[in-house]
This record gives structure tokens, sequence and C-alpha cells, in this order.
């Protein structure tokens, strides 16, 4: 597809239903986030990160799940969206992101409204270029496709197309788009093996040997030092793309005779996340906190379904109010747990 022609493709789909792109953020020029475009000009094709993932697109931060009326027996009325959407712009590490998520919701029991809001989208990547927080080839993320319908790579003057899908296919094929030649695919593997030597952020071990390392009962002192400047913010979790804890709660109206069920994404770095009744908090401490959240990423779901619950984007690093820099705290783990026990 011609550069000049990427507008044109834009404005067909969003002929056809709504979409859902990288656009920057008016309040904070500079940063990206996921939004509904109004206009084909406002989608950003060459940005690195956005502030929340594109799961967002599936799983709203603040979702009004149903309403209700104080009747008896109360009346629910769910709220579900149907109407079919194109989320446009997805990098390599949120597609894996959302890989793990439909690994995670779509288990039995599945989560169903994961499931629904996904039967919704017609999911086109878009590969990119790291920036100084980025390591997905630690993740085995920077080449990930699935699970796109369509996925755009940015030569000199043409984005090279791949087809994942028959959805993917039925859309190419309405934009009567050329085969790509011999050249544009060369131009597109050298366009990967740029980005793959760019990416300057790597752990020091491979991401299978960490389930093991975390594991190790000498770190507990490594964890405290980490923990000393951590200010449980949760900034971590928020801006995470395969964060999936959530909190819900239910909001009257001020006639207190109906209200609405709200789910809200949720931290575990939050002090109160792990209380429980009677008053008792099963990570009180805040270095339990964080070394749960390691567990969590790379090992606990690691074991269970054979990927990291990371996929290298970086926005933790970005976000952290205390400058927590995950590769260089997972390498310091790594190096404690290889000191020599003499040390």
């Amino acid at each position: 597809m011609p550069v000049h022609k990427f507008e044109d493709f834009i404005e067909s789909l969003m002929q056809k239903a709504p979409v859902m792109g990288p656009v920057e953020r008016k309040d904070q020029p500079g940063f990206y986030l996921f939004d509904w475009l109004e206009n084909p000009e406002d989608f950003i094709p060459a940005y690195t990160g956005t502030t929340l993932p594109p799961k967002k697109a599936f799983f709203p931060p603040d979702q009004v799940l149903f309403d209700f009326t104080a009747d008896t027996p109360p009346k629910i009325v769910p709220r579900q969206q149907t109407f079919s959407f194109f989320l446009m712009g997805v990098h390599p590490c949120d597609l894996a992101a959302l890989a793990a998520l439909d690994m995670a919701y779509l288990e039995p029991p599945a989560e169903m409204l994961w499931a629904e809001n996904r039967k919704r989208a017609v999911i086109i990547g878009m590969d990119c270029m790291p920036d100084e927080y980025c390591f997905c080839t630690s993740t085995n993320t920077c080449h990930a496709r699935k699970p796109c319908d369509l996925f755009f790579t940015r030569t000199a003057d043409n984005y090279v197309v791949e087809v994942y899908s028959q959805k993917g296919r039925s859309l190419i094929n309405q934009f009567a788009l050329k085969k790509a030649t011999d050249d544009d695919c060369l131009a597109r593997d050298r366009h990967q093996y740029r980005k793959e030597n760019a990416v300057c952020a790597h752990f020091h071990a491979d991401v299978a040997e960490l389930a093991d390392i975390l594991e190790r009962e000498e770190l507990q002192e490594t964890w405290k030092e980490i923990a000393g400047r951590c200010y449980s913010c949760g900034s971590c979790n928020t801006t995470c793309p395969t964060c999936f804890c959530f909190n819900m709660h239910d909001a009257f109206d001020v006639n207190l005779q109906s209200g609405h069920r709200h789910r809200t994404w949720d931290s575990c770095q939050l002090p109160e996340f792990a209380a429980i009744a009677g008053g008792e908090n099963m990570r009180k401490e805040r270095w339990q906190r964080v070394r749960h959240r390691w567990h969590r990423k790379f090992d606990y779901l690691y074991r269970q379904f054979g990927m990291p619950y990371c996929t290298g984007c970086g926005r933790c690093s970005r976000a952290c109010t205390a400058d927590i820099n995950i590769v260089d705290t997972t390498n310091q783990l790594i190096a404690s747990a290889r000191k020599p026990a003499s040390e």
C-alpha cells in the first residue's frame, strides 16, 4: 500500500465502523493514547508507546456492567456494546498482550464480556521502532503477530501488509492492493532487522529462567531494597497491557432506588489490594507486593500458560513515579540470585 494512500484506507474503515487507534493526547502533547478517531489524519502511525494499552478497547478502565433497581427482587439491565469496530495500529508487544489476555480470560470458566468484546473487533497491527524503555527482544514479542487480522510494516514509500485472517483478507480485497514484490518483502525484513538491533534494554537471563530465579529465598533482602523506593501508587499495573485484576462497586443514584455496578482496573501494588475480612492483609508489607508483581509477570502465569505476562513494552518503567525500571530491577534480581553464597 503506498504511504500516501494510508489515510484513504483509514477513511474507508471509518465509513464501515468506528476506528480506535493511537492519537496525540490533547492534554499532553507528545504523548499518545488509543481513542476513537474523529478524522483519518488524527491517526499517528509513528508513535512509540501509548499511555494506556489497547486492552482498554475490550476491558475499559471503568466499565458499567449493568443498571439495577432497588425493587424486591431487583431489576437488572445489562449494559453491553454490540457494534463492530476496528482496532488499528497495535504494536507487536501489545498484540502479544492481547493474546496473553485471551488465554487468561477465555480459559474456562471464560470471562464472557471479554469474549464478546473480542468478537466485535478487527485488529490491525503495525510495526514500530523502540525507545530506551523497550525490551521486547527479551520477552520474545518483538515480531508477535497473533491475534491480528492484518499487519502493516512501513518501508520507504509503502506499507507491506500481511494478512492473518479471512476478515483481513476481505478488507484488503476491497481496497484492491497490489501484491508485494520481492523488494517490498526485503525492505520489510530489513526494517525488522533494524528494529531488533535497535532494542537497547535486555534481561541478563533468558525469560524461561526467571521463574526459577525469582523463587530463590535468598532474594528477600533484594526485594526489600527495591521496595524501599516504591510508592505503592499502582502506576505500573494500571499501564500494563497484561494486568487483568479488577474491582467492582455499586454506585446508587441520588434517589437511592436505582444504581449501576462498575468494574474498574485494580492494582496489586495498592496497600489494600490483598486486605481480607477480619482486618488481615495477605501482603501487608510493601516488599511482598513488589515481589508478587514480578512473580505474576514471570513465574505464576508463566508456569500456567507457558509465556511471561510481560511483553517488553516498557510502560511500567515510563510511568513509575519512583523511577523503578523493570529491566534494571530484573537484572538486579538475576545478579543477586547468581551471587555466590560466600559473598
